[in-house]
């Protein structure tokens, strides 16, 4: 294993308020010859994002929100959802250093605690001709907000253990533990970043809830494969495989 590269984490870059730190780590890119593995961290986000385009919302100061740009060229060979579960992992292992409470990573980007929000990822690739020119990683996690708006059910590692927060600190452990997951994805630990995967996912193995085009279907989770697909078993026993846009699981 490769575990003196610095893959997230080698560049810094502070600001205080942007509209996405997914959008400023594109146009940095685009328009500068910034460095792979820098990470832009903000204090506010105007225009923070999610899958499907939800918003991420976040309290000014309080909570770790940043973009970390990866080298393209370093994932011609690993499947594709494979980042974003290094990713998730590597959430998982950040706040399990910190907090007392089970981890649970929600398929396809979300990490709660005690079904409650904690966590979010945003993966936007940029590509040059047939070539993958660079992933940037956008990670929204709440760290000292304490109050959410109502309809949003969401907790913090404050709330979690009653500790304030350095962002710094927190960033830090957490780019530790992205190098960490991402030289074991390029190790092509692949079966070994699975079960540590599964072994969080929610309702993994278990009666769970999904909404499939119009109708709430009641289903066993079984797998979420190298694509990103996720299998479920139907009533009366049948797999069948969705992805982000076909099925949205109910928490």
């Amino acid at each position: 294993m490769l575990m003196n590269n610095q893959y997230f984490g080698s560049h810094i870059i502070q600001i205080d308020r942007v509209g996405s730190t997914n959008n400023y780590a594109a146009k940095l890119l685009n328009q500068t010859k910034i460095p792979f593995g820098a990470v832009i961290m903000a204090q506010f986000q105007d225009d923070g994002r999610g899958q499907r385009g939800a918003v991420w919302q976040s309290k000014s100061g309080e909570n770790l929100l940043f973009s970390a740009i990866l080298d393209g060229s370093l994932m011609k060979e690993c499947p594709t959802f494979y980042l974003s579960k290094c990713v998730a992992v590597s959430i998982k292992d950040t706040l399990s250093y910190f907090v007392k409470q089970k981890i649970h990573l929600k398929w396809p980007n979300d990490v709660l605690v005690e079904r409650r929000k904690i966590a979010g990822v945003l993966i936007e690739n940029q590509w040059k001709g047939n070539n993958l020119f660079s992933s940037i990683i956008g990670v929204g996690l709440n760290v000292n907000q304490t109050h959410f708006e109502y309809g949003f059910d969401a907790t913090s590692m404050k709330l979690l253990s009653a500790n304030d927060y350095d962002l710094k600190e927190v960033l830090q452990v957490l780019c530790t533990k992205l190098n960490f997951n991402f030289n074991r994805l390029l190790s092509k630990e692949y079966s070994d970043l699975q079960q540590d995967y599964l072994s969080s996912l929610y309702k993994y193995n278990e009666k769970t809830h999904f909404k499939i085009g119009d109708k709430l279907e009641e289903v066993v989770l079984k797998d979420v494969n190298e694509n990103g697909m996720v299998s479920l078993e139907m009533l009366g026993g049948k797999i069948k495989e969705y992805d982000f846009s076909q099925a949205r699981q109910i928490i």
